[in-house]
């Protein structure tokens, strides 16, 4: 019989827990890496376009996340307590106002779809390309959002196997449905741009119906029709919000620096940030956040358990492997950004920014894998609150610092991206100072005797 994992060296846990937790990253981020990848027959335009609304792609996620993290607790919670009620409750709750609540965003969305490509900073050809791929994905974005709920609730459950199969036949089904709906087959042309977002909008509602199929059939949590339990959803928003900042808060500052920075670059720079970013940064990003995770897992539940020292090892133990991780992803954007770039496009200009991109935020990918680690661990401690306020501020501080960079250093896109390195480092700092002052794995003082 497998030991339990809270019973395994912190060493082996955290590699235990940070493989499973690496790989469905990469699936995640998968989707990005698809788009980049097959677009690029569509030209620079078209790179350009995914370059800037990537970071609805996050902003959206944030939305998620406000619900996604409530749910993976509450059913946990109640799951862990064999209470069937409980997780009955909970996931009745989830589907029945994740349903209005994404209905609404994909409805705002649609309808501020020119307002949102206008605040990225596109322009032309690259605004209309952007605009044809964006509609598309705020009309399927309930099944985009739905995918990560459905996932937690699973993982809540104990269960990672399941969402891990899900996201790879999705993945798959993704990546096959995107050329014959972008470039067409036969006598039909296609759909373009548009074709990429409609592929993973089915890809990913095939995964969301076969999810909440098997949690009906297997897990007895059929989608019943009973009122809203709202104390239980307030439970759930409350324990989601922090992160939900937090991502929402990275996203809207960057697209304000595409908007006062990056536009004025132009295009080729818009198409290397797309390709950078989407194309193979966030993979490293994967890699090194697997670990940072696993930190979250052991943290949070050896500190319940009252061993300090095992998670104190735990942590250690993920940062290490994250940031190993990350001097490797620093190695291969210092020695090979051309190789890495080529793949996604064939436009020497727009290799020649991503190559720019990615040697420059070489510098920061330990810094990333260190402050991650550190968040994380917090956020399985369930210290979230002041840990929120310095994402705030670190993400607010690469408006002035792109703009100072790049016009009054004049060091062009370059400065874009030196002002990112230059935000993480300040982040980073703050961090480490708030973490010592947590104290996480300080033993609580003893009890005052009365005499």
């Amino acid at each position: 019989m497998r030991p339990a994992p809270h019973l395994l060296p912190p060493w082996q846990e955290a590699r235990q827990l940070a493989i499973p937790a690496t790989l469905s990253l990469l699936l995640h981020a998968a989707y990005r890496v698809n788009d980049q990848y097959w677009v690029r027959g569509l030209g620079p335009d078209a790179q350009a376009a995914l370059g800037v609304t990537s970071f609805l792609h996050i902003l959206n996620f944030g939305f998620a996340t406000l619900l996604s993290t409530g749910t993976l607790a509450r059913v946990a919670r109640a799951s862990g307590a064999g209470d069937e009620e409980g997780v009955r409750r909970a996931w009745h709750s989830t589907w029945r106002f994740g349903l209005p609540w994404f209905a609404l965003i994909a409805l705002l969305g649609w309808a501020l779809t020119p307002l949102c490509v206008r605040a990225c900073g596109a322009q032309g050809e690259v605004a209309v390309m952007a605009a044809q791929y964006l509609g598309v994905i705020y009309l399927v974005q309930p099944a985009i959002c739905f995918k990560p709920v459905v996932d937690s609730v699973f993982i809540g459950l104990g269960n990672t196997t399941i969402p891990l199969a899900l996201a790879v036949l999705a993945i798959l089904l993704n990546f096959a449905l995107s050329p014959l709906l972008i470039y067409g087959a036969g006598n039909w042309e296609g759909m373009g741009i548009a074709g990429a977002a409609w592929a993973t909008g089915i890809s990913r509602a095939a995964a969301v119906a076969l999810g909440a199929g098997f949690l009906s059939r297997w897990f007895g949590l059929p989608l019943e029709r009973r009122r809203v339990d709202w104390a239980e959803v307030r439970r759930m928003l409350a324990i989601g919000a922090p992160l939900a900042v937090s991502v929402t808060g990275y996203a809207l500052v960057f697209i304000l620096v595409l908007k006062t920075s990056v536009s004025e670059l132009g295009r080729d720079v818009q198409a290397g940030l797309g390709v950078g970013f989407n194309g193979v940064e966030s993979l490293s990003y994967c890699a090194l956040m697997g670990p940072a995770i696993a930190a979250a897992s052991i943290v949070g539940r050896r500190l319940g358990a009252g061993d300090l020292a095992g998670a104190r090892a735990g942590m250690r133990a993920c940062l290490m492997m994250s940031a190993g991780m990350a001097a490797a992803a620093t190695a291969l954007f210092l020695l090979i950004p051309g190789p890495l770039s080529a793949g996604f496009t064939g436009e020497p200009a727009v290799r020649r920014e991503a190559v720019v991109y990615l040697q420059v935020v070489a510098f920061s990918q330990v810094v990333t894998a260190v402050d991650a680690v550190l968040q994380q661990s917090m956020a399985g401690a369930g210290r979230t609150f002041h840990m929120s306020l310095i994402n705030l501020a670190g993400y607010a501080a690469r408006i002035p610092l792109a703009a100072l960079f790049t016009v009054g250093l004049g060091w062009g896109a370059a400065g874009v991206w030196w002002a990112l390195n230059a935000s993480n480092f300040l982040k980073l700092g703050a961090m480490i100072l708030l973490f010592r002052r947590l104290r996480l794995f300080a033993a609580p003082p003893p009890p005052l005797k009365l005499p």
